[in-house]
């Protein structure tokens, strides 16, 4: 490895290290100017939202409605990612067995 790699890498972990301490004194001081409580955000639109919120969405009707949407489709895509193998699977031994 090189000079300039090992500089390199000196520095980014340097400014990793100096960017976690600024977190860490912001995230501690709720009087600070530049203190954000703990939040997360609605998987939809990306507006804050309290972390406690189960399922991770805002208040919004739209919001709610492409969640419900999106969570349908994602059940519909396990099923048939486990379903055509199977079948594919079940199609090729059959066969074999008669």
């Amino acid at each position: 490895m090189g000079r300039m790699e090992e500089r390199l890498k000196k520095a980014i972990a340097k400014t990793a290290q100096d960017a976690k301490k600024k977190v860490q004194e912001l995230s501690i001081n709720p009087k600070s100017s530049k203190y954000v409580a703990p939040h997360r955000h609605c998987v939809i639109c990306y507006i804050p939202i309290a972390i406690e919120s189960e399922p991770p969405i805002c208040t919004d009707s739209s919001c709610s409605e492409k969640h419900a949407s999106k969570e349908r489709s994602r059940k519909r895509l396990n099923i048939m990612l486990y379903l055509f193998p199977a079948i594919a699977i079940m199609l090729f031994l059959l066969p074999l067995f008669t």
